[in-house]
């Protein structure tokens, strides 16, 4: 059906017209496609008593779709009530009656309007460096922050031109007076009021563009508007094409969501393209745009608000707003699809089995009763990475939280209240876990240790050592009290023995750890296009002296920082702050003592001697870089070590492909709406590891030891007892680890069990990470489970025809 077909239908019925319009259209007969229609210039015939609109069509967003062609961002219809400033009344009296009953209306049937005035009800807790609290009206700019709380405060009063500083209270009255409010109308309805006035203003230079005041809203709020159309002059109710997630609680941290354009959205869109959203084709108060996971990082193609995808109507619209005739259309261009490298039911498997055992485990249930049960579980990730080309398949963050994060309260607009519920829980919902959690390794990390001592002479495949339990005072014990006996290096993956890699390690010293753990990609990025986003950080960590400094040196600038303010008084600018770190890091303190002597900084030498004794504290409780302690425990993967399971399902990767480290990455192909690959992702190798094939055979073998062997030197492999039964076509080789996080205790350790499967061939690795889990032996189960869903999952034929979006309903 075309365009003008579809209007020739509504010609004779009531139709609302304004911001946006949805029109369907057939495109290639591949799918339905919305379009979003805004006003443009307009004139007045008063013969006729029409207008003629030139409005542009602007295309509807593309989809993301897993791997399978499943979808896992749609669009679908919605109702949304808008403000033509060109039919309000002229008096603010009467506009102000206007809105007053549109809002009640809004108000009364439950739906939420776009309340974009930053004057709140309630209590506000505004963190500075003596917390306080606001009760009753206060400003909310969304920062806790008390400068960049200023910052947006002085930014919104010079958009909306108020030129008094006021408190919250009397900036409602201030603004009550300006837009003449009557005293009758209660404060949290004239918010609402002044709210869309405001909105109204700052589209002042769209002056043909109506306002959104509410999306979404319900066919009762829609029926009851309509009936008061008579006394709404200017408002209007249309349908849009909104945002919707079919599966909103599933790979939230990958997909992401979209929202409003923020001023961060506009500066990082021109600092990237070299020019303003609004001059690339958005309308920047109402266009939605990606905030977070891919629908951020996809933006670019996503979008169909850019010029080179508007198109074009010009129609003649009679005083109430009936399309009389369409003289001229020109169809826009929807955005591309994303396809992402996931497979959305293995990742939904991963989430289901994480959150079943998670609960399992600290509710001391079976096979994790007894001294199993942890109970501080309240979080955990599974990665599965494809080894051959860094595909990520699946990568499950959960947590155990009492609020839901649904992507769809997001796209809807999601309240303040609602987002501070995720952002303060402590389980941290929002946390992407499995690709952003930095947590020590624990034995995760011995295979690098062992292919870096095998490679620098350090060891060999075949020598034994003996397990005596510690190396010297100072050293981390082995796990067990009772000895492995001797063992060489598959026998001590095998059995993860504590005392074989703290000796190897201490024999190299930290300088190949750190280099191999760089080379297996455990120091540094990634290559994954979600921590591409502005304020994510593509960085994991190996133990190393200068690390640790730097590090300390931050704890102690903190710790001085506050120190001297609130004993002292003392603020000091940075080149002073920077000399007393430098004497006081490299311990001379006779140099410091004299510079605060000489300073001038203290009233007397009292007050001087206090504040160089409480530096010289700080200072002491500086942890320094040992071998004894610090290479040791970083030989067991521990120390000051942080990645996240990807990092680890990477390196284990590059273990059993041919030592290739892999840029791992969650977009597979970009297409257009037609189909056609317009960007495809070609496996990247960020680098190629030169070891010797006995060596990594080695490896292998003693990973397989792990889930197999019974007896032998040391005893049973670590996972034995797990994998015993395992269907015997499944074949994989393993690796538990427990993270040691609080000294001996147990609750807090974090639990690892890192795989590859099949053995022969490996297709993919699976990692399992769980912070508080206890131990390895709370991780083993939780693999298991994850491994044969796998298998179950692959062995099922699936037949999935990609769908339009027209096709999806809620």
């Amino acid at each position: 059906m075309t365009l003008k077909k579809l209007l020739k239908i509504i010609k004779s019925r009531f139709f609302i017209f304004g911001v946006v319009i949805t029109l369907m259209f057939s495109v290639l007969g591949f799918r339905l496609a919305y379009l979003t229609v805004e006003m443009g210039e307009a004139y007045y015939n008063k013969a006729q008593e029409t207008k003629m609109i030139n409005v542009t069509l602007r295309g509807e967003r593309g989809l993301i779709l897993d791997r399978d062609g499943i979808p896992l961002a749609v669009n679908r219809q919605s109702y949304a009530v808008q403000v033509d400033r060109q039919w309000l009344p002229a008096k603010d009296e009467e506009i102000n009656e206007v809105l007053r009953l549109a809002v009640s209306i809004i108000d009364r049937n439950g739906d939420k309007l776009i309340n974009n005035i930053p004057i709140k009800y309630g209590t506000k807790v505004y963190e500075d460096t003596v917390p306080y609290a606001v009760e009753g009206l206060y400003y909310d700019f969304g920062t806790r922050s008390l400068s960049e709380h200023k910052k947006r405060y002085d930014k919104w009063r010079k958009d909306v031109r108020i030129e008094v500083d006021l408190p919250a209270e009397e900036m409602l009255k201030f603004l009550r007076d300006r837009y003449k409010i009557s005293e009758d109308i209660p404060d949290q309805v004239a918010l609402k009021i002044i709210s869309i006035r405001l909105d109204l203003y700052l589209n002042r230079y769209r002056q043909n563009e109506p306002v959104m005041i509410a999306e979404d809203i319900s066919a009762s709020t829609m029926a009851q508007l309509e009936t008061y159309l008579d006394m709404l002059p200017g408002v209007q109710t249309t349908t849009i094409s909104s945002r919707y997630y079919p599966n909103g609680t599933s790979a939230q941290h990958i997909i992401g969501y979209v929202g409003k354009i923020t001023d961060s959205n506009m500066e990082a869109y021109k600092s990237k393209f070299g020019k303003t959203l609004a001059e690339a084709g958005y309308n920047v108060f109402s266009d939605k745009y990606g905030q977070d996971g891919i629908e951020a990082y996809a933006e670019q193609w996503l979008t169909g608000s850019t010029k080179d995808r508007h198109g074009s109507l010009t129609a003649e619209v009679n005083a109430l707003r009936q399309v009389i005739k369409v003289l001229d259309e020109v169809p826009p261009k929807s955005g591309n699809n994303v396809i992402l490298t996931i497979d959305s039911r293995l990742q939904r498997s991963a989430e289901n089995i994480l959150k079943e055992e998670v609960t399992k485990i600290r509710e001391g249930l079976p096979p994790y009763s007894g001294d199993r049960q942890a109970p501080l579980a309240n979080s955990g990730a599974i990665v599965i990475l494809d080894v051959k080309t860094g595909e990520i398949l699946a990568m499950a963050s959960y947590a155990n939280s009492q609020y839901p994060y649904d992507l769809n309260d997001f796209a809807r607009g999601i309240t303040a209240e609602e987002y501070d519920r995720l952002i303060n829980d402590p389980a941290k919902p929002l946390y992407p876990i499995a690709f952003q959690g930095g947590m020590e390794p624990g034995s995760v990390f011995k295979m690098a240790v062992g292919v870096a001592a095998l490679m620098e002479g350090a060891v060999k495949i075949n020598e034994t050592i003996y397990d005596r339990y510690r190396l010297f005072n100072g050293a981390p014990s082995c796990w067990r009290t009772t000895s492995h006996g001797s063992l060489n290096i598959m026998d001590a993956i095998k059995v993860s023995c504590n005392y074989y890699f703290t000796t190897i390690g201490y024999r190299m010293g930290i300088d190949p750890i750190l280099e191999w753990g760089k080379k297996f990609g455990l120091h540094g990025p990634t290559g994954l296009e979600l921590l591409q986003l502005n304020g994510r950080v593509d960085m994991s960590y190996v133990a190393n002296p200068e690390l640790m400094k730097e590090q300390e040196t931050n704890k102690a600038r903190t710790k001085i920082i506050s120190t001297l303010k609130k004993d002292y008084g003392l603020e000091l600018p940075k080149e002073k702050l920077d000399i007393v770190l430098d004497f006081g890091v490299n311990r001379q303190y006779n140099k410091l003592y004299s510079y605060l002597k000489d300073s001038g900084l203290f009233p007397d030498s009292d007050a001087m001697l206090d504040a160089y004794y409480d530096l010289v504290a700080t200072f002491d409780r500086m942890e320094r870089w040992t071998a004894e302690k610090d290479t040791t425990r970083a030989a067991m993967g521990q120390s000051i070590t942080k990645v996240s399971p990807l990092n680890i399902a990477r390196y284990i990767a590059a273990l059993v492909n041919g030592g290739k480290v892999l840029e791992t990455h969650i977009v597979k192909e970009i297409r257009s709406p037609e189909g056609e690959v317009i960007k495809k992702t070609e496996p990247v190798v960020y680098n190629q590891l030169d070891i010797k094939q006995e060596y990594i055979d080695a490896i292998k073998e003693g990973m397989r030891r792990v889930v197999y062997q019974r007896g032998g030197p040391g005893g049973n492999g670590s996972a034995v007892s797990v994998f015993s039964d395992l269907d015997p076509s499944i074949t994989l080789g393993g690796k538990t680890g427990t993270a040691e996080t609080v000294p001996n205790t147990r609750e807090r350790n974090t639990a690892w069990f890192a795989l590859f499967t099949p053995y022969e061939d490996p297709k993919v690795v699976m990692v399992i990470a769980i912070p508080n889990g206890g131990g390895s032996s709370n991780a083993t189960p939780v693999a298991r489970r994850m491994i044969e869903e796998y298998y179950r999952l692959k062995n099922e034929e699936i037949h999935n025809d990609l769908p339009g979006s027209n096709d999806i309903t809620p």
